[in-house]
């Protein structure tokens, strides 16, 4: 907080509400009306806590997921995989000030990953991750703006027809899922092949 003298007059430049908040700069005739305006501004300030506009919110995106995985994402059933994509599609953001992250750098970025390659179901999967990261952070009173993304619609996906493993390919593919250090993966997947079922009804019977 400095007053000096310029060529117009003297020049308040403030910041009462402390690192973030919205920076005060007016320049007055006297030395002493200058003083007498930085003394006005400090104590509407300090006394009316609605006075000053909200501090800006200088976290970044990697700061608010560790929040919500802390407080929501942990309990989740696929808790790490779906935090490890939250924090690869923060990485690949290139990680922004969470308050400066909207529908239109996400619809930049999703447009660039398009064009290397990866596929509308991944970038369809990123934009939901994100959009309930930040519902949920809403609802645990982290986050006090709008979702960012809540407007932003994904894109709509051709459903493929069905289609059929050969018995070379259940082959292989048994051959790959023996190799996982998830015990089930190898059951469950007998099951479905066996019977047709869904992974989620497999994965969901019992022993008996």
């Amino acid at each position: 907080m400095t007053i000096r003298r310029t060529e117009s007059g003297w020049l308040v430049d403030i910041q009462p509400g402390g690192r973030g908040a919205k920076r005060l700069r007016k320049t007055f005739r006297t030395q002493a009306e200058a003083k007498n305006w930085e003394v006005w501004v400090k104590s509407n300030a300090n006394n009316q806590a609605d006075w000053m506009p909200e501090k800006k919110d200088l976290r970044r995106l990697d700061e608010l997921a560790v929040i919500w995985f802390d407080h929501h994402g942990k309990e989740l059933r696929a808790a790490e995989d779906t935090y490890k994509r939250i924090k690869a599609a923060i990485v690949a953001l290139k990680n922004p000030i969470a308050s400066e992250f909207n529908a239109q750098v996400f619809a930049a970025f999703r447009s660039q990953r398009l064009d290397a390659g990866i596929s509308l179901n991944t970038v369809n999967r990123e934009h939901a991750y994100m959009r309930a990261m930040f519902n949920e952070l809403i609802r645990l009173g982290v986050w006090k703006r709008d979702n960012p993304l809540k407007d932003l619609r994904q894109f709509k996906v051709q459903e493929n027809e069905l289609s059929y493993l050969t018995k070379e390919q259940i082959s292989v593919l048994l051959v790959e899922l023996k190799k996982s250090t998830n015990p089930h993966v190898d059951l469950v997947s007998r099951i479905c092949l066996a019977t047709g079922a869904r992974w989620s009804e497999a994965e969901q019977l019992q022993p008996q």
